[in-house]
């Protein structure tokens, strides 16, 4: 074999190695959550609350844990909080919006999903939330809510999850705060915000997908192609100075939907899932005129 070609051979594999490997620690990185330590309660916001704990559903051994607090009606918000946060979500503010949530009546459920906060199991981002959701959902049923009287306010990847449950299963209505369509522009937008260039993570994309099935089982979908099976009501909020997803791709998602009685609200001057910090009234206020129009009557 000339010795021009044994180099390039040399390479090839050098270059093959280099990119399955850095695949595999990329695959790890972008799928495995680190638990983090859950602070507070609602009790800080002068709230009562009862500690609950569910099942994951279709996983009877992994049991989550959480907060049901009660207000004076029969619809009941879960919030389904970010990717890396806890029940307590300090870019949301979930305390202080369950406050204004139950002072309007709403029964609330705040809980950790898996390998979050208190509840079991392990971290991967958007692979086991549909059955954390759903897990939270015949939770609720379980103490007499009507499914149409269940709405669910998921936020980022809270969201996108969210978008997916609601394309399998029919409940009362979903706000999807800050959720992005694609998978892999999420991944690539949060790599460069770490100053590594978009160029190169987009070569990695196919070696990351590939990488994450064999290792995980699965990819995570894209919420985009969730949105033409959701068959209830959204109201899609984009906060206006959100890095991580854009006024387009909310309104892709939106046009995706196709469903009447979708509403759209672009929060101005607000960052990414920051909407109710920013404005807290006028939030509340739309999302409980959206969430009162769709319930059904007791």
């Amino acid at each position: 074999m000339p010795r021009i070609l044994k180099i390039a051979l040399r390479i090839i594999l050098v270059i093959v190695v280099l990119y399955a490997g850095l695949s595999v620690a990329g695959a790890i990185l972008v799928m495995r959550i680190p638990r983090q330590p859950l602070n507070g309660s609602p009790a800080s916001v002068g709230l009562n609350y009862n500690d609950v704990s569910f099942p994951v559903r279709n996983d009877r051994i992994v049991v989550l844990r959480g907060w049901y607090i009660k207000g004076t009606g029969d619809k009941t918000i879960i919030i389904v909080h970010g990717g890396f946060q806890t029940r307590i979500d300090n870019v949301v503010d979930t305390l202080d919006l369950t406050k204004s949530l139950v002072d309007d009546g709403y029964n609330v459920l705040l809980f950790d999903m898996q390998g979050r906060g208190e509840s079991g199991g392990k971290g991967l981002s958007m692979l086991t939330n549909e059955d954390d959701i759903g897990g939270a959902v015949d939770y609720i049923k379980s103490r007499g809510t009507a499914t149409d009287n269940i709405g669910i306010i998921g936020f980022c990847s809270g969201a996108a999850t969210t978008a997916i449950f609601a394309s399998q299963e029919n409940i009362g209505a979903v706000v999807l705060d800050g959720c992005f369509a694609s998978v892999d522009t999420m991944v690539t937008r949060q790599a460069t915000m770490r100053g590594i260039p978009a160029f190169l993570v987009n070569s990695f994309i196919p070696g990351l997908r590939l990488t994450v099935t064999l290792f995980y089982g699965s990819v995570p979908e894209d919420p985009i192609k969730a949105a033409p099976g959701i068959t209830c009501p959204v109201f899609f909020i984009h906060e206006q100075n959100d890095n991580l997803t854009t006024t387009q791709e909310t309104a892709q998602l939106f046009a995706a939907a196709k469903n009447p009685a979708d509403e759209l609200w672009e929060i101005p001057g607000a960052l990414h899932s920051e909407g109710y910090k920013t404005y807290p009234v006028d939030y509340v206020d739309k999302v409980n005129a959206f969430f009162a129009a769709e319930f059904t009557s007791p």
